[in-house]
């Protein structure tokens, strides 16, 4: 894309702003659980970078910390600011982090990591600007089989470009085999303290229901971009035949999301 990795992502999912957010509270066991791994309480000033439609930055709050919740997508933080009010919210980008060093007791970045174009400059970012002692942690989809909602990516994949010859693989998946996120925080001056996972299963009443989440998130509005709405649709539609039920809900039982945590 010729505008940067952070404009591009930003203008993706900020296109349905109000989509999203009936999906994103289905990653709350992902932020629960690295919300306890790394002691987020009373007292504890957060960056929550990559906070989408606020649910991550809502629960943080109520841990009892003090919480700015940054995007990359206006309308994500703008819906995010109307629907959770008290919290700080802003427009602002993974790679250049508009604070200064030192800031932050804990930088939280759930979903968020996997879309930076040069992981080793986000992860430095992070770096710079939590406190020294103070924990880093990013989550993100585990390994692909052991997520039950891979077809619906592997549909979208379709319509993706592929990576120049040589090209490191891009995707999802990219960070999400064993070692690999933990190697990006070693290469970036981050020691690794612990590791862990959460299952978030996904759950919906019908297609409607299903689409209108799926249809809001980045990915599949750069695929919709490429390929038309309707290809997009029915390939989807087509992938999840065999995880609809009779009555037409939509059900992925097992999507395991892991994360690393860090000290710096």
């Amino acid at each position: 894309m010729a505008m940067g990795s952070e404009e591009a992502q930003g203008l993706l999912w900020g296109v349905e702003p109000d989509g999203w957010a009936s999906h994103e509270s289905n990653h709350s066991p992902l932020f629960r659980a690295m919300i306890e791994a790394t002691g987020i309480g009373s007292g504890t000033h957060v960056l929550d970078i990559g906070c989408g439609a606020g649910h991550s930055t809502d629960l943080i709050a109520k841990a009892g910390a003090t919480v700015v919740g940054v995007d990359a997508a206006k309308g994500m933080v703008d819906h995010a600011r109307k629907t959770f009010s008290g919290i700080d919210f802003r427009v602002g980008g993974l790679e250049e982090l508009a604070f200064g060093d030192d800031e932050f007791d804990v930088v939280f970045a759930a979903n968020s990591v996997q879309y930076a174009a040069d992981l080793d400059t986000a992860l430095r970012e992070l770096s710079r600007v939590c406190k020294p002692g103070g924990s880093i942690v990013a989550g993100l989809f585990g390994p692909p089989d052991t997520v039950s909602y891979k077809p619906v990516l592997d549909a979208l994949g379709q319509f993706m470009p592929q990576p120049p010859p040589g090209g490191k693989p891009g995707g999802p998946f990219r960070l999400s085999a064993p070692g690999v996120l933990e190697e990006g925080f070693a290469t970036a001056g981050i020691e690794v303290t612990s590791t862990g996972e959460a299952n978030c299963s996904f759950e919906y009443s019908g297609w409607d229901d299903f689409w209108r989440g799926t249809r809001a998130a980045g990915p599949t509005q750069m695929a919709i971009g490429l390929a038309g709405l309707d290809a997009v649709e029915d390939a989807v539609h087509l992938a999840v035949e065999p995880l609809t039920a009779a009555d037409g809900s939509i059900t992925f039982d097992a999507n395991v999301f892991v994360f690393v945590v860090g000290q710096v």
